[in-house]
């Protein structure tokens, strides 16, 4: 795939004829580079415009900027695709359809078709498409030029291996494959997560509790549970008689207090009934005959009397302690009688509750019986989940192991391709660097990450200024040369990749791509005038004729809006 033209609808838009093969420059630059500061500058006359445009026909993501600051606007790109010339139309107001041929695609539909003629084999490569594959060959972004393997933003180091991989003709299914299995042994994780906040789980595994007791009780008391309802004998009336038998309770207890209050009275009676006179005449007369004492006859007879009415009145009082002990216990006999009959009726009502059952004591029951066994099952869920989690993580830690030694054997068996890649590289960036080792390696990645091959580019000190750019170029050249599963014809580099680079190496660069692209490639690139000028002394006249003034394509300047590359003055954040 090369790139022939790009055009708009409107006659104020300047046309870009890109070169066949070598190099195509569109530049910015002063019309008038004597006069002193104006406000004029490089930026903004439409040279990254240029790149976002021709994105936007290959399938870019909606463009609101586009939209709102050039509605109705049409683009079109021409390109050939196996010596086949195609045409691109995308307008700004209508960007979820593109036309290709004069057929209308959808969006979706669009990069599908591209996505064979461009990278044939990425269609079977899940995470690869045409669209996250072409800023390989159009670094756009101002992210895209932080390092050699950075395509576009936000892209996770995943996403980043499987194009580079798939560009340098590696094996994606390796890179594919530690991904998977890493993935799965996350998901692992997650589930043990997941166990881990369930109450149930909290409860056995951090109390120490073992699992197996556990479940043998649990099923014991299912087992005695089940057994007890087999003989559950529900009594629809079992609530009166249970109101019945308290009822029955209270009256007997009535009856026995009552039983007791009457024993008493006997047992106080009967103790009456010894009660007998303290002294006799007898004795009190003996007791004055000792002292020599004689008692008056009068006194005599008037004890007798005494004693006599004394002795009446003892007499009566048993005749009526007698009667009343007589009436207590008949009143006590029918008491027993009643107590010995709410006895045995209180015994019937309990024997009935105690073989029956209230209808909610069933329900009850059976609830609890449920959430036993629920317990039960779910205690084993956990234990056959572990089990299966602890074999799942065990044979993913076997195929990570054996995708290791697989991976081991594939890099000594690739020498090929790797040797290939790294010579390109090599070749390269010995242009600029003939002093400082650099090269291109490919080495198996062990480590507990989703990588399967660590990637690096690598020119001694590339983290200096420029250095790193350098690196960016000689890397995405040797994907275009390389040509492993793909059939670009271009690359394009924005004025960002110049912008720190020394401009003895910025000559080289385009010395090498002239070398390179022409009669077989695209290079295409956007620079200001300034970066022109400040390595022109590293070329001949001859040499800076043929590789940069035949090579400029389109100049593009802020004089006027006319001669940006809208033809228009338009303030847009594309």
């Amino acid at each position: 795939m090369q790139l022939i033209s790009l055009n708009a609808n409107s006659p104020q838009f300047h046309p870009i004829k890109f070169n066949e093969t070598g190099i195509s420059l569109i530049v910015g630059k002063q019309k008038n580079p004597n006069r002193k500061a104006n406000g004029r500058t490089y930026n903004g006359v439409g040279k990254s415009l240029a790149l976002a445009l021709s994105h936007f026909c290959l399938g870019s993501s909606k463009n609101n900027g586009l939209e709102q600051a050039l509605s109705g606007w049409e683009f079109v790109l021409q390109l050939e695709i196996d010596g086949e010339r195609h045409s691109i139309t995308r307008a700004t107001s209508k960007q979820d359809v593109i036309i290709l041929d004069g057929i209308a695609l959808k969006l979706r539909e669009f990069r599908e078709q591209m996505e064979g003629p461009a990278f044939p084999l990425a269609t079977a490569i899940p995470g690869l498409s045409f669209r996250s594959l072409l800023p390989a060959f159009a670094r756009q972004n101002r992210e895209s030029y932080a390092s050699f393997n950075t395509f576009s933003r936000e892209e996770p180091p995943y996403d980043r291996l499987l194009r580079v991989a798939y560009l340098l003709g590696l094996d994606t299914g390796l890179v594919a494959e530690k991904h998977r299995l890493k993935a799965d042994r996350e998901r692992i994780k997650a589930l043990r997560g997941n166990l881990n906040k369930d109450q149930i789980f909290i409860e056995f595994f951090t109390d120490n509790k073992n699992i197996e007791i556990e479940l043998k009780d649990l099923e014991e008391q299912t087992a005695k549970l089940e057994a007890d309802l087999t003989q559950f004998q529900v009594a629809e009336d079992y609530n009166d008689i249970e109101r019945s038998a308290d009822e029955a309770k209270r009256e007997l207890q009535v009856l026995r207090n009552q039983a007791s209050s009457l024993r008493e009275s006997i047992s106080n009676i009967n103790a009456s009934l010894q009660v007998r006179p303290d002294v006799s005449l007898a004795t009190v007369v003996d007791v004055y005959q000792e002292a020599n004492l004689r008692i008056p006859e009068l006194v005599v007879k008037s004890i007798e009397e005494v004693t006599t009415f004394h002795e009446q009145l003892v007499r009566d009082r048993a005749r009526r302690l007698t009667r009343e002990k007589s009436r207590i216990e008949d009143a006590l006999k029918q008491l027993d009688e009643q107590i010995s009959a709410g006895s045995g009726r209180l015994d019937d009502l309990l024997r009935f509750l105690g073989t029956h059952h209230a209808l909610e004591e069933l329900v009850s029951t059976t609830n609890y019986l449920a959430e036993i066994k629920a317990k039960a099952q779910k205690i084993k869920d956990y234990k056959s989940l572990l089990e299966r989690y602890s074999v799942e993580e065990q044979n993913v830690n076997i195929q990570l192991s054996n995708e290791t030694i697989k991976t081991n054997t594939y890099l000594s068996e690739a020498n090929d391709i790797i040797d290939s890649n790294l010579n390109c590289f090599r070749s390269l960036a010995r242009r600029f660097y003939p002093d400082r080792p650099g090269g291109l390696t490919v080495r198996n990645n062990e480590g507990d990450n989703q990588i399967r091959f660590d990637v690096d580019a690598k020119i001694q000190d590339d983290a200096s200024d420029g250095i790193n750019e350098v690196k960016i170029f000689c890397f995405d050249m040797t994907v275009l040369l390389q040509r492993h599963h793909h059939a670009m014809n271009f690359l394009w580099h924005d004025s960002r990749l110049f912008s720190d680079m020394d401009p003895r190496q910025r000559a080289v660069l385009f010395k090498v791509a002239h070398e390179r692209t022409l009669g077989k490639h695209q290079y295409i690139a956007t620079m200001n005038e300034d970066q022109i000028q400040a390595m022109k002394d590293q070329f001949t006249d001859e040499e800076f004729k043929s590789v940069i003034t035949d090579n400029i394509i389109l100049e593009l300047n802020d004089e006027s809006p006319s001669d940006k590359l809208l033809g228009i003055e338009v303030d847009m954040d594309y």
